[in-house]
């Protein structure tokens, strides 16, 4: 008895889990709702049940692939924007180790240097442009 008392009480104890998917379903909310639509409405146009979208919205799932895809078509957004993920900066270029290794080697030799190189590299350029 005492046992069943001890897990009731913690149960109750009014605590609440964060939902882990929050963010996704404060976002579809608002898609929704900036698309003047209930939550039967949007079920209906996805093809899923309302209590999916209650779902989703409350933060505690997140749709599968196929159906992200279709709610992202939906609302003219990515997937990416749906899930609120960042865009990756693009890696910067990189002409090879061999000239990274070279252009290491021309900072300790002084901006007037540096400058004179520059120079050669826009005329090389601009050669090479005005070739093709």
């Amino acid at each position: 008895m005492a046992i069943a008392r001890h897990r009731r009480g913690r149960a109750g104890s009014g605590r609440k889990l964060k939902a882990p998917h929050g963010a996704f379903g404060v976002r579809l909310a608002q898609l929704r709702k900036s698309a003047s639509l209930t939550q039967a409405a949007l079920a209906s146009r996805l093809k899923v049940s309302r209590r999916q979208i209650a779902y989703y919205e409350s933060g505690h799932g997140r749709p599968p692939g196929a159906l992200l895809g279709r709610i992202a078509d939906l609302f003219h957004t990515s997937t990416d924007a749906l899930l609120g993920r960042r865009r990756a900066s693009p890696a910067p270029l990189s002409l090879g180790s061999a000239v990274d290794a070279r252009l290491r080697r021309l900072a300790p030799l002084g901006d007037g240097t540096v400058r004179r190189l520059l120079a050669h590299l826009d005329r090389f350029i601009a050669s090479e442009r005005a070739r093709r």
